[in-house]
């Protein structure tokens, strides 16, 4: 109910604010919504007249069932012709157990306007016969003069006999005129039969003069106030006013689906001229919710009416499918012809990306070749750059040493001559416990051995700076050695120098540095136990002490 009451509320604000304005989107809106709760309406009509029958089951005399009855009937009239009449029936019944010739007269003239207005004309002056015009009083009058004029009119206009139609007009405006004469100026149905004198007569103004006078009477929301909201909608009609047409229809139409009305003429005309604005996805919706308005409320007005349209806008929305499917096949077409060109593509691009991989294959092949070559040519470079490194570490070292040989060799003919002299002179003087002496001394032996060591060192040592903490490097740390006083090789140190400079022979080294060679060979085996890595590798790390640095 909450829902409703909202719906309620922005109904009124739209139906308030818009009157003038005619915002068909927005009164478009609210009527959508309506039809989308329209089974909620339903279910609320249908308590309601459970409600009703189970008073009328309920009440104990035969007038209050009458009331209740009629009151039923009511109820039924817009919402369910067959049991609108089968209500009818009841109160006709009823009317004639009272013997109540007044309520059996106001029967009969509601038992002929339902039928009339349902298209069952025969039926209709059927019951109208069953009255005494003469014997009519009260309100009764009234009723027989509207459902006669009503009837009549009605067969006026779906008679094929032109003479029969006017006969039957004539006949409607008759007892059009008695019904004014008697009428309760403020009853629907007054309001109803002058508004269709004034616009049948193309008085457009002074019909709207009366649905204003009409509308200030009626409850906004209520069933007579869509049928107030119709007769407006006329009134537009005639001064050529489409939009107000489409917005009064519209508000009769949510009116109608609020209240259940299921003999509702707005919606399908609405439907109608919706369809003419080319808006048939709602103008399809709104007839389809119309014909299943016109099936549940039975009768053949509605069902002649509503058909053409659906007819209409069947054929309208056939038309635009046609359309739609023309549309949609040469858009189909284009898309086939660009799904072809993209298959192309697709097949040019995969055997250009085929191309495009065998040739990086090779490439890579190629590439791979290359790396292969250039590994080699790079091995072959080191070795090369190793083998100058060493030519020129032989060439450094061999000029070193010549020119320290040379120096040592004119030094040693120069300590030869004056040697000689010196032995010389002590033959003269015939001092031969002094040449005795001279001869058989080490002191020289061991001082030119002294000096040739103090030479090698320092040619050494000038030829690799960084030799001793390289050698060092190779040897663990407990086991490092240092230079002696005078920057003096240790005996390891001088067998590693050696075995740098190329001379790995024990023997050469042994002689050169004046001990054995089995000396030499644990002095080796040594220097090999105190090595940091593999004691296999020691002696070729030697030989490259200062390589690197030469590079």
């Amino acid at each position: 109910m909450k829902t409703q009451n909202i719906i309620a509320i922005c109904w009124l604000l739209v139906l308030t604010t818009s009157v003038h304005a005619y915002d068909l989107d927005s009164i478009y809106d609210v009527l959508d919504r309506e039809i989308a709760l329209a089974d909620e309406y339903v279910g609320m009509k249908e308590q309601h007249l459970s409600s009703l029958r189970e008073q009328i089951r309920r009440s104990r005399t035969l007038e209050s069932k009458y009331e209740m009855t009629f009151q039923l009937y009511e109820e039924y009239s817009s919402y369910d012709d067959r049991m609108a009449k089968r209500a009818l029936a009841e109160c006709l019944d009823l009317s004639r157990q009272m013997g109540d010739a007044a309520r059996e007269a106001t029967t009969l003239c509601f038992l002929a306007y339902q039928n009339s207005l349902s298209g069952y004309y025969s039926e209709a002056i059927h019951w109208l016969t069953e009255i005494s015009e003469e014997k009519l009083e009260g309100p009764a009058v009234g009723y027989y003069y509207y459902a006669s004029t009503h009837a009549y009119g009605e067969l006026g206009r779906y008679s094929d006999d032109e003479t029969m139609s006017q006969y039957y007009y004539g006949l409607s405006d008759l007892y059009r005129d008695k019904f004014f004469e008697v009428a309760d100026t403020t009853s629907t149905f007054f309001y109803e039969r002058q508004l269709l004198y004034l616009l049948s007569s193309q008085q457009a103004d002074q019909a709207e003069a009366r649905c204003q006078q009409w509308s200030a009477t009626v409850e906004p929301g209520s069933h007579e106030h869509a049928i107030m909201a119709y007769f407006r909608s006329e009134c537009c009609r005639l001064r050529n006013d489409e939009a107000g047409r489409r917005y009064w229809l519209a508000v009769s139409a949510v009116d109608d689906c609020r209240n259940a009305v299921t003999n509702q003429a707005s919606l399908w005309t609405l439907a109608e001229l919706v369809g003419k604005d080319s808006d048939l996805e709602r103008s399809n919706r709104y007839i389809e919710y119309s014909w299943m308005c016109t099936t549940k409320f039975g009768g053949h007005t509605r069902s002649w009416q509503v058909s053409p349209v659906i007819t209409t806008i069947n054929n309208n929305y056939r038309d635009k499918l046609s359309k739609n499917n023309r549309n949609l096949s040469i858009l189909l077409g284009a898309v086939s012809v660009l799904a072809a060109l993209l298959l192309a593509s697709f097949l040019f691009l995969y055997k250009r990306n085929k191309l495009l991989a065998a040739a990086r294959n090779e490439l890579r092949r190629i590439n791979g070749k290359l790396n292969h070559l250039n590994a080699q040519l790079n091995g072959s470079n080191q070795q090369m750059m190793q083998v100058n490194a060493q030519l020129h570490d032989s060439n450094r070292v061999k000029d070193e040493y010549i020119g320290r040989f040379l120096d040592l060799c004119s030094r040693y003919i120069d300590k030869l001559d004056a040697y000689r002299l010196k032995v010389n002179r002590r033959l003269k003087a015939n001092q031969l416990k002094e040449l005795q002496r001279m001869t058989s001394s080490e002191e020289l032996r061991e001082t030119e051995t002294r000096e040739l060591f103090a030479n090698f060192d320092a040619a050494f040592l000038r030829l690799y700076p960084n030799f001793v903490e390289e050698f060092n490097t190779l040897l663990r740390p407990e086991f490092h050695q240092q230079l002696g006083p005078d920057s003096e090789l240790t005996t390891d140190m001088r067998m590693a120098a050696l075995i740098r400079l190329g001379i790995d022979d024990s023997a050469r080294i042994a002689a050169f540095l004046h001990l054995t060679p089995n000396t030499i060979y644990n002095y080796r085996a040594r220097m090999k136990s105190r090595a940091a890595g593999s004691r296999d590798e020691l002696e070729d790390k030697i030989r490259e002490i200062g390589l690197q640095r030469e590079e």
